[in-house]
C-alpha cells in the first residue's frame, strides 16, 4: 500500500513538473568577425518554475563541441508565458556548414497535434554556412514573437516578421516539429483546418483557415537564406498557437500594394485598419525598414488605436539602402475583443532602387579596319556606393519602356562590359571583331551595387554603321530546283558610297568551300547561281563580295555569309535535325519541311536551330529541308531574306548497343543551350568512356578564329562563357578542335576531332 501511495504521489508531482516546459523556441546568430559568431537562443515557457530552473541550456555547435549557454534575460510576460534568452559566442575552426541545435525536455502538457507532448523534447536547429567567397552571414532576426492566439472557426494569420541585415533572399516553408535527436515527432500532424493551413513561401505569412478544435498547437517554420542562388543559412522556429472557443472576427487592414522608391527619395503613405465587429483596433508595424542604422523608417504615431486607427509610414531612403531584395514591412492589427483578441497581418515589400544613368549616346565609327561604336554617358554621381557600370547590347530595338520599379534590362540584351564605377565611356569593338552593316545595335547602361542589384536602366540608344559596303542577302540552295543543290547568291549595293569612288561599279564574288577560297564571279550583276557546288556534299561553305569602282579600286568587302547547313541523325523512332546559318543579317525563324509521299509539307516553325521528328518509323528513310527567314534593320533592303538548306535523308534505327569496354568512345554534340534551364546547359561529350580517355585538349574558336575557350578537361564543360572575361558568348556557330588520346588494345592512339557547335540561348 505504501508503495502504491508513493507511485501515485510521484505521478502527481511529475505531471506539473513536466508541464512547466517549452512552448516555443528558436536559435539565431550574428557574425562577430573571423569565424566567431554570437548565438541567441530564445525560449518561451509555461511557468516560472521552468524558467527559474533553466539558467543555462546545452547547445551543440555542429563541429563536435557543445557548451552550456547562460541565460541573459528572464521575463514574466503574463498569462503563463515566460521568456528566457541565452547568449554565447562560439568560434569555428574553419569554413564549412554547421548545424547548431538545442534539445530540451520537455514540451508543455496537452499540445493537440503532438502526441504525449509532455514527454516529447523540444528540439530546434539552425544552419550556419561559413563561406568566405560568399561573404560572412548573419541569420534572420525574427521580430514577431513565436506565441499567438486565435479562435475556432475564424481565420488565423501570423508572420515571424523576419529581417535579414545582409539583404539575402528569404524563403519560408512549414516542416514537422522535431523531438528526440532532431527526428520528426512520431504521430505529429499539422493543425486541422476547414480550409487551408499554409505559409506563403515569399512573404512568410502563415494562414490557417480555419481552426477546427480549441487547444494548443505547435508548428515549425523553416526560414532559409539565399545569396546569389546559394543557400547561406537557415533558422527553424518552433512556435505555439493557442486556439480558444470565441466569437470574434479578424480585424482588417486596408490594402497596400508592394512598391518601390528611388534611393534618395522619401516614401510616405498611410496605413489604416478597422474591425468588422466594431472593436477597438491597435495598429503597429515591424520589419526591415525600422532596423536600419542609417535613416530608418518611422511611424507617426508609433502605435495607432481606435475604431478606425491609422498611422503614417515615412522613410527617407539613402543610396546605402539599395539592395537586390526588397525590404519587408509587416503591419499588425489587433482588436481588443474578450476573451481572445484576434490579430491580422499584412506584409508589404518595398524595393529601394538606384536611379537610371542618363545622357547615353552612341557614335558609329566605320573608318577603321574594325568598325566599332563609341558610347558615352554622364557620370553617375547620384550614388557614390556604386561598384561598377554595366553595358548591355542587343540587335534591334527592344521598344519597351521600363516600368517605374523595373531595374536591370529585360531578356534579349547581352552583357558586353563591366566597367569601373567612375567610367563615362566605352569603345565597343565586339571583342575585336567589329559589327555588321545594315543591322541596328541598341544599348542600355546600368549601375551595379554590392549584392548584384542593378539600377533602373538608361534610355535605349540605337545606331547603325554607315552602309558603305555591299550587303549579302542570299546564300541559299536554289529554290527553283532544291534537288539540284546549286547555290543561289545575292547581294545589294551600298547606299552610302564615298564620292571619291567613280561609277560604274563592279563586284567580285569569293567562295570558300571546305577551306578553299575561289573567285567564282566578276561583273556588274548582284546575283549569281553557283552551279559548281553541291550543297548536300559540303562541310563548310560561305561567300563574300568585293566591290570596285571604275578605276578598279577596291571600295570594300561585304561580311561573310554562310550557307544553311542541315544535318540529321536517326535514333529509335526519332529523327533529330540541327542546322547552322552564320549570316550578317538577323535570323527570325525557321520552317522545317518533310517529304510525305511525293510532296514536301511543313512540319513546324521554330526560332531554335534544332528539331526532333518523332512521327517516324525505324528503318524507313525520310527526307527533310529547312527554310530560314531573316532581315536587316536597314530600310530599303529586301525583306524577308529567305534561304534554303540542302535536302537530307535520315533513317531512324534502334539504339546502337553500348560499345565494348575496350573500345574508347568520344563523341561531341553540335548544339547546346546555355540558358540556365538545367537542360543541355553545358557543352560536354554526348558519349564518352572516361576510363579509356587518357587526355583531351580542346580549343573553341569563334567565326573569326579567335579562341573563346580552351581546356584539358576530358569532359570539356564549356558553359558558353568566354575564357578570361567570363562574359556569355553570343548565340551562333563556334568551331572546335579536340585532340584526344585514347587507350586501346594497341596502345595509346591520338585522334583529332574537328567540327562546329551551335550556341542557342
Amino acid at each position: 500500500m505504501r508503495k502504491l501511495f508513493l507511485s501515485v504521489l510521484f505521478l502527481m508531482l511529475a505531471i506539473p513538473l513536466w508541464a512547466t516546459h517549452q512552448r516555443a523556441a528558436e536559435i539565431t546568430y550574428e557574425w562577430k568577425g573571423g569565424n566567431a559568431f554570437e548565438f541567441t537562443l530564445t525560449c518561451y515557457y509555461t511557468s516560472s518554475t521552468a524558467g527559474i530552473e533553466r539558467d543555462s541550456l546545452l547547445m551543440e555547435w555542429g563541429d563536435g563541441f557543445s557548451d552550456y549557454v547562460p541565460r541573459v534575460v528572464y521575463q514574466n510576460l503574463g498569462d503563463d508565458y515566460y521568456l528566457s534568452v541565452y547568449k554565447m559566442i562560439h568560434t569555428f575552426s574553419s569554413a564549412g556548414t554547421y548545424v547548431i541545435s538545442m534539445e530540451d525536455a520537455n514540451r508543455n502538457y496537452g499540445v493537440v497535434n503532438v502526441p504525449n507532448s509532455v514527454g516529447v523534447p523540444m528540439y530546434i536547429e539552425s544552419e550556419l554556412v561559413i563561406n568566405p567567397f560568399l561573404g560572412y552571414n548573419n541569420s534572420v532576426k525574427l521580430l514577431n514573437a513565436p506565441v499567438d492566439k486565435g479562435c475556432v472557426g475564424k481565420p488565423f494569420y501570423h508572420t515571424p516578421s523576419a529581417y535579414d541585415r545582409d539583404g539575402d533572399s528569404l524563403s519560408y516553408r512549414l516542416v514537422p516539429c522535431k523531438g528526440s535527436y532532431g527526428e520528426d515527432i512520431p504521430g505529429y500532424t499539422y493543425p486541422q483546418a476547414s480550409g487551408v493551413f499554409e505559409i506563403d513561401p515569399v512573404t512568410g505569412v502563415l494562414s490557417w483557415e480555419n481552426p477546427m478544435l480549441q487547444g494548443e498547437y505547435n508548428v515549425a517554420i523553416l526560414i532559409e537564406e539565399w545569396r546569389r542562388g546559394v543557400k547561406v543559412g537557415s533558422v527553424i522556429r518552433d512556435m505555439q498557437i493557442l486556439i480558444n472557443a470565441c466569437d470574434n472576427n479578424v480585424p482588417q487592414i486596408a490594402a497596400i500594394s508592394d512598391t518601390c522608391v528611388i534611393a534618395g527619395s522619401t516614401i510616405d503613405f498611410v496605413v489604416a485598419g478597422y474591425d468588422p465587429d466594431g472593436d477597438l483596433v491597435t495598429l503597429t508595424a515591424s520589419g526591415a525598414p525600422f532596423e536600419l542604422s542609417a535613416s530608418p523608417a518611422v511611424m507617426t504615431p508609433e502605435t495607432a488605436s481606435g475604431l478606425n486607427p491609422a498611422f503614417e509610414f515615412i522613410w527617407n531612403t539613402q543610396c546605402a539602402h539599395i539592395r537586390k531584395t526588397p525590404y519587408q514591412l509587416v503591419i499588425h492589427a489587433k482588436d481588443n475583443s474578450f476573451p481572445i483578441p484576434l490579430s491580422n497581418v499584412r506584409a508589404v515589400n518595398i524595393s529601394v532602387i538606384g536611379p537610371a544613368i542618363d545622357g547615353l549616346s552612341v557614335t558609329p565609327h566605320s573608318s577603321l579596319s574594325t568598325p566599332h561604336f563609341q558610347l558615352s554617358w554622364n557620370a553617375y554621381v547620384a550614388c557614390p556606393n556604386t561598384e561598377a557600370i554595366r553595358v548591355y547590347r542587343r540587335i534591334g530595338s527592344s521598344s519597351y519602356q521600363p516600368d517605374y520599379c523595373e531595374t536591370g534590362v529585360r531578356p534579349g540584351y547581352q552583357l558586353v562590359a563591366e566597367l569601373p564605377a567612375q567610367a563615362t565611356s566605352f569603345n565597343d569593338t565586339n571583342g575585336g571583331t567589329g559589327f555588321e552593316q545594315g543591322v541596328e545595335y541598341c544599348y542600355r547602361v546600368v549601375a551595379l551595387f554590392h549584392d548584384g542589384a542593378e539600377s533602373k536602366p538608361s534610355e535605349e540608344v540605337c545606331v547603325l554603321l554607315p552602309n558603305n559596303m555591299p550587303l549579302m542577302t542570299c546564300v541559299s540552295n536554289d529554290s527553283e530546283d532544291l534537288l539540284g543543290h546549286r547555290m543561289l547568291v545575292k547581294w545589294v549595293r551600298p547606299r552610302e558610297i564615298d564620292p571619291q569612288y567613280a561609277a560604274p561599279y563592279s563586284y567580285r564574288l569569293i567562295r570558300n568551300l571546305d577551306g578553299v577560297e575561289t573567285t567564282v564571279y566578276s561583273g556588274i550583276d548582284s546575283i549569281f547561281l553557283d552551279a559548281e557546288v553541291n550543297l548536300a556534299e559540303v562541310q563548310s561553305l560561305h561567300y563574300k563580295v568585293e566591290m570596285k569602282d571604275a578605276n578598279q579600286q577596291v571600295m570594300g568587302t561585304s561580311s561573310i555569309a554562310n550557307a544553311v547547313l542541315l544535318t540529321g541523325t536517326g535514333g529509335d523512332k526519332m529523327a533529330s535535325l540541327t542546322w547552322t546559318e552564320e549570316v550578317p543579317w538577323i535570323i527570325d525563324s525557321t520552317e522545317v519541311f518533310k517529304k510525305i509521299d511525293t510532296v514536301f509539307v511543313k512540319l513546324a516553325g521554330t526560332t531554335a536551330m534544332e528539331f526532333m521528328d518523332v512521327r517516324v518509323q525505324n528503318d524507313v528513310t525520310y527526307s527533310y529541308y529547312v527554310r530560314t527567314f531573316g532581315h536587316y534593320t536597314l530600310e530599303g533592303v529586301p525583306h524577308p531574306l529567305v534561304n534554303y538548306s540542302a535536302i537530307i535523308e535520315v533513317k531512324p534505327t534502334e539504339d546502337e548497343p553500348e560499345p565494348e569496354p575496350d573500345e574508347p568512345v568520344y563523341e561531341l554534340p553540335n548544339v547546346f543551350t546555355p540558358n540556365g534551364d538545367g537542360f543541355n546547359d553545358v557543352f560536354i561529350p554526348m558519349r564518352i568512356t572516361p576510363d579509356l580517355i587518357n587526355k583531351a585538349e580542346t580549343h573553341i574558336f569563334n567565326r573569326w578564329g579567335r579562341v573563346v575557350y580552351e581546356t584539358e578537361d576530358i569532359f570539356i564543360n564549356w558553359d558558353g562563357n568566354a575564357s578570361g572575361t567570363h562574359l556569355p558568348c553570343a548565340p551562333g556557330t563556334y568551331y572546335y578542335v579536340c585532340d584526344v588520346e585514347m587507350k586501346t588494345p594497341a596502345g595509346l592512339v591520338s585522334q583529332r576531332l574537328q567540327g562546329v557547335v551551335m550556341i542557342v540561348r
